[in-house]
């Protein structure tokens, strides 16, 4: 057979070396800086699941996202709580059902974060 030369490329081949995107997994925080976060953020929410206020241990806790890295959330404390592992299955397990930050997850709102307060004994 002989090949086509009469129809030319309309499509040019882009240099993506320079380009560089982020993905959800290189914006998460990990190693020692999570775990300081992690006890930041559980101080700050007075050890309560932000969801469903039951009180849970630091180390039965899930330091997790409202707004989920995938749907365009970020790091900063605002978009952090602190939930019980049944509150963060099944917000993990909507937000993958329907592929959007979960409904349920946006009614409850993450504590303000003053700072911790200060007993002068």
């Amino acid at each position: 057979m002989s090949r086509l030369t009469t129809l030319k490329p309309r499509l040019k081949a882009i240099d993506t070396r320079r380009l560089k995107t982020l993905n959800s997994e290189e914006l998460r925080v990990t190693g020692s800086a999570r775990v300081g976060l992690k006890r930041r953020i559980y101080t700050r929410d007075d050890g309560c699941c932000c969801m469903c206020k039951r009180f849970v241990e630091l180390r039965d806790s899930e330091l997790d996202h409202r707004i989920a890295l995938q749907f365009g959330g970020g790091n900063d404390e605002s978009n952090l709580w602190t939930l019980c592992v049944e509150c963060h299955a099944g917000k993990t397990a909507r937000e993958t059902s329907t592929r959007q930050p979960d409904r349920e997850a946006l009614k409850h709102d993450v504590p303000a974060g003053e700072g911790l307060p200060v007993t002068i004994v």
